[in-house]
C-alpha cells in the first residue's frame, strides 16, 4: 500500500483557527508543498478572499457568468460560462451553457436573511 504524507497547515492570519489538510504521495512532493507554503503561507477562504464571504456586514453576493466561446479553445463548437466549463451548478441550480444562445447571462445570487432581531438572537 503506498505511503501518504499528511500536511496540516494553519491559516496565516493571526487568531484564525482554520486548517488545511493536504496529502502528498512522496517525501519529495511533501517537501515541495512545504516549500511552496513557506514562500506563500496558506490563508483560508475567509482571509484569502474576504469580500466573497457572506457575513452580517455582507449579506449578499451576485456573480454573472456569460455563455460564449472559449478564447482558449476557439475552434470548439461548445459554449462555456465565462470561457471555462460549460456546466455550472450550485445549491438548487444546474446550467449547461450549450442549452442557451451565446450571450445568455447566468446570474447567481446568494443572500443571507437574518432572523428578526438580527445578531442578538
Amino acid at each position: 500500500m503506498p505511503r501518504e504524507y499528511t500536511i496540516s497547515l494553519a491559516c496565516a492570519e493571526p487568531g484564525c483557527r482554520e486548517r488545511s489538510l493536504t496529502i502528498a504521495n512522496t517525501r519529495a512532493e511533501e517537501r515541495e508543498i512545504r516549500q511552496r507554503y513557506a514562500r506563500s503561507p496558506y490563508k483560508c477562504t475567509r482571509h484569502l478572499k474576504p469580500d466573497e464571504v457572506l457575513s452580517a456586514e455582507n449579506l449578499s453576493r451576485t456573480t454573472v457568468l456569460v455563455a460564449g466561446k472559449s478564447e482558449r479553445w476557439p475552434d470548439m463548437p461548445e459554449l462555456f460560462w465565462n470561457g471555462t466549463r460549460g456546466f455550472r451548478h450550485g445549491p438548487g441550480f444546474k446550467a449547461y451553457a450549450n442549452d442557451f444562445p451565446p450571450g445568455t447571462r447566468l446570474v447567481v445570487t446568494a443572500r443571507i436573511e437574518l432572523p428578526e432581531g438580527g445578531e442578538d438572537q
